[in-house]
């Protein structure tokens, strides 16, 4: 089953929105710390200097460092969002999967794309659905193109090693 590129990048604002907030944190963290201690090592190198030659010379040296850093704090937030959809989109789609279930929706075995994380869980969950579906008679088989998917699920599931629950 072949699924299409996902347009909305930042689909868990919980989640996403607490790794870009502590991304930022660090950053600014981070440059704070540099620039007080450029700016300590600056004062050290000759302390009777006044502190405003002080600024200004560690501005010239230091400064189109501090704005590489600020012009590439955008480009790690947007690589940082990127990343956690790999692990936060399979889950809103986990989460959608479980609510249509829920409402008396048909069972479609949930697949995740290639590149994202938590294939297994993927494979699990179909699992389960279908033991669950299997066990309570009247279950909806799945379409012929869903079964070859089921079937992969199932042979990933015999793959791994048995979880320990206790």
């Amino acid at each position: 089953m072949s699924h299409p590129q996902r347009k909305k990048k930042f689909v868990d604002p919980q989640v996403q929105g607490a790794l870009v907030r502590r991304l930022v944190i660090h950053w600014v963290a981070f440059i704070g710390v540099a620039a007080a201690v450029s700016f300590a090592l600056q004062v050290l190198t000759d302390p009777f200097r006044p502190m405003s030659d002080h600024a200004s010379s560690l501005w010239r040296t230091q400064g189109p460092f501090l704005l590489v850093l600020i012009f590439m704090l955008p480009v790690f937030v947007v690589d940082t969002i990127k990343l956690s959809h790999r692990f936060a989109g399979p889950i809103f789609r986990l989460r959608s999967t479980i609510r249509s279930l829920a409402m008396g929706g048909d069972f479609v075995p949930l697949k995740f794309r290639d590149y994202d994380f938590w294939q297994g869980m993927a494979a699990d969950f179909n699992h389960m659905v279908e033991q669950l579906q299997s066990r309570h008679g009247g279950a909806k088989e799945p379409s012929a193109e869903n079964k070859t998917d089921t079937t992969a699920s199932e042979a990933a599931i015999d793959a791994e090693a048995p979880v320990n629950a206790g």
